[in-house]
């Protein structure tokens, strides 16, 4: 089977999220809309090529970036204006989205630092508002020459792997402007790889990765028989990500957490607090603390994957145009810009990427040039090959063994003989140097012939459960598909019977909060600490209670005035409670020492 073949025989099938507006399609369309342009460090932009002279073979012609300059592709020249934009938003035929509200989900202090991070796209360089619009119009005077779905190819033959790369371009990334996601940028790059095991006869299917938030190496993986990767026939289902492209193996919604910078040493001096208040009081259990906690301190956001939307592949609503790569093809190999407008956002999130092979930086990609290691397969052996290689391990291991079983009575013998000089040398005054040099190369030997020891229990031990797994093997038996993944994404549960009106207290609770801090400042400046505190407590008690956690904050309340009642006392009747400490050490040690008495 040839690679082409190979490409189609597996080529994913993906589900998107109704409203979704753009979908993959050849780059040749988008580089017609678009012209190239060079900016320096302090800003200065120049337009290299028009729209009309550019093409995908001049493109490579620019393989040369001077230093502090970057080159980008320019897609929406003219976004469209408020009222053009209202027209385009309000018309009959766009695909309507509808969600309930995120803010709904996670906790105030969270929901503060949303608006925190709204106003700061205010300070950074942001994608101009009605470009996502432009972007739509000037996608669907492409379709009309190109309208089949595009997925780029290729393939490679690594580690005892076929590897099947494929490469999905969108024009435009729409997340933030049309589902309040992080960001929005011209242009986007996604990926996803099936892993075949390398039988030119019969290759066969073992692992499907694809590209997806925040997540890296084993967890961007599936097995091919785990029963969460949905498949029909030969062909892996992916749920995209409405507006942000991301990948997922199941189908809803994903809450997706930002956690500013600023944050993080504020999150390990709260970690500190909330392992104490859990080991040492008892109180929470580890992992349902360690989710609030790294609620607390991320500004939400959700990637909606529902999958009712279109879908594209084999037997679907549209089939797919596949493209074999070639690696060598100028565009692909010598442009190292990016593809869409560069906004200098110094966060990196509105600005477009480079293209298939190159990171924004000019380097190229881990997931171009060892894919393996970009999966956190580079430690994987093939299906195909484990049996083998198993067998091959197990053969070493014997002989390692038998090798230090040989040394290490080969050296017992030796600290033996050593043994017995110093047990000579030991009787004689007249040797006493002499006897703590050889006392000192016992010891030192005996801790070698310890560690020898000790390397042939591992060894034995390496052995029995190596001929375990073999044998599990042997009989069919894989294991946990899943037991490879440390950070597992997992969609958010449905929203309860409550959720509108959570929705329209997650919407404007942090807004009155802000407002009634202003309102007590200007009322009262001189009590402002006990009012913030005020304020503070009956916004939490009100957050409690619509999220039917009243019992649970009282109860933590209850302890914590317990706690601060403690310190008072102990404050104000501090040498009281040092006499009662020292007399009751005093009866202890008497105890104890009375008891030892008696008993003997």
């Amino acid at each position: 089977m040839n690679d082409f073949d190979l490409l189609k025989k597996f080529e994913p099938i993906l589900h998107f999220t109704r409203g979704e507006l753009f979908f993959p399609c050849a780059v040749e369309g988008y580089i017609r809309h678009c012209s190239l342009w060079s900016r320096d460090k302090f800003g200065h932009k120049k337009r290299l090529v028009t729209q009309e002279n550019l093409s995908l073979d001049n493109l490579a012609d620019f393989r040369q970036v001077p230093p502090e300059h970057t080159l980008y592709l320019h897609f929406v020249e003219t976004p469209l204006d408020a009222i053009e934009y209202n027209h385009w938003m309000n018309r009959p035929d766009r695909p309507r989205f509808r969600a309930s509200g995120r803010l709904s989900r996670v906790g105030l202090f969270a929901r503060i630092l949303d608006s925190v991070f709204d106003i700061s796209l205010l300070l950074r360089g942001t994608v101009p508002g009605g470009t996502t619009a432009r972007a739509e119009l000037q996608y669907r005077d492409m379709l009309e020459s190109h309208p089949q779905p595009v997925y780029y190819g290729r393939v490679l033959r690594r580690g005892g792997y076929i590897i099947l790369h494929y490469l999905f371009f969108y024009v435009m990334n729409s997340w933030r402007s049309l589902y309040y996601g992080v960001n929005d940028h011209e242009a986007d790059w996604e990926q996803m790889f099936v892993y075949l095991c390398d039988d030119e006869t019969h290759p066969e299917p073992c692992w499907v990765a694809a590209s997806m938030h925040d997540y890296t190496g084993d967890d961007l993986r599936r097995r091919w028989d785990d029963p969460e990767l949905e498949k029909q026939g030969t062909h892996p289902v992916i749920y995209v990500g409405a507006g942000s492209h991301a990948s997922y193996f199941q189908s809803g919604e994903y809450l997706m957490r930002v956690q500013p910078p600023l944050f993080r040493p504020v999150k390990n001096l709260l970690g500190n607090i909330q392992k104490w208040w859990r080991e040492k009081l008892g109180q929470g259990e580890s992992s349902d603390m360690q989710k609030q906690l790294d609620t607390f301190l991320r500004v939400p956001f959700i990637d909606y994957a529902r999958g009712d939307g279109r879908r594209i592949g084999k037997g679907q609503d549209q089939e797919w145009n596949a493209i074999l790569l070639d690696a060598s093809l100028p565009w692909v190999n010598a442009f190292r810009g990016l593809w869409g407008l560069d906004t200098r956002d110094f966060l990196s999130s509105e600005r477009a990427p480079a293209g298939p092979k190159y990171n924004r930086d000019g380097t190229v990609r881990t997931s171009w040039q060892d894919p393996l290691a970009w999966a956190g397969l580079e430690k994987v052996v093939p299906k195909n090959r484990i049996h083998d290689e198993l067998s091959d391990q197990i053969s070493k291991l014997e002989k390692q063994a038998e090798q230090l079983t040989r040394e290490f009575v080969k050296e017992r013998q030796r600290l033996r003989e050593l043994g017995m000089q110093v047990q000579a040398l030991r009787v004689s005054a007249y040797h006493q140097p002499l006897y703590e040099q050889q006392q000192t190369e016992l010891e030192s030997k005996r801790k070698a012939i310890l560690a020898l020891h000790d390397a042939r229990i591992k060894t034995d031990e390496t052995i029995q459960a190596t001929r375990e797994y073999l044998e599990q093997i042997e009989n069919g038996d894989w294991g946990d598909p899943q037991s490879h993944i440390r950070n597992k994404h997992v969609p958010e549960p449905g929203m309860q019977s409550t959720s509108r009106f959570l929705e329209v207290w997650g919407a404007v609770s942090n807004s009155i909060l802000l407002l009634g801090f202003v309102i007590l400042m200007i009322w009262d400046r001189s009590l402002w600490f006990e009012w913030i505190v005020l304020l503070g407590g009956l916004f939490f008690a009100i957050e409690s209670i619509v999220r039917g956690r009243l019992v649970k904050l009282l109860h933590n309340v209850t302890i914590l005035l317990a706690l601060f009642s403690g310190l008072v006392l102990l404050y104000e009747f501090w040498w009281y409670t040092m006499l009662v400490l020292l007399i009751g050490a005093i009866v202890v040690m008497m105890r104890e020492n009375l008891r030892e008495v008696f008993k003997s």
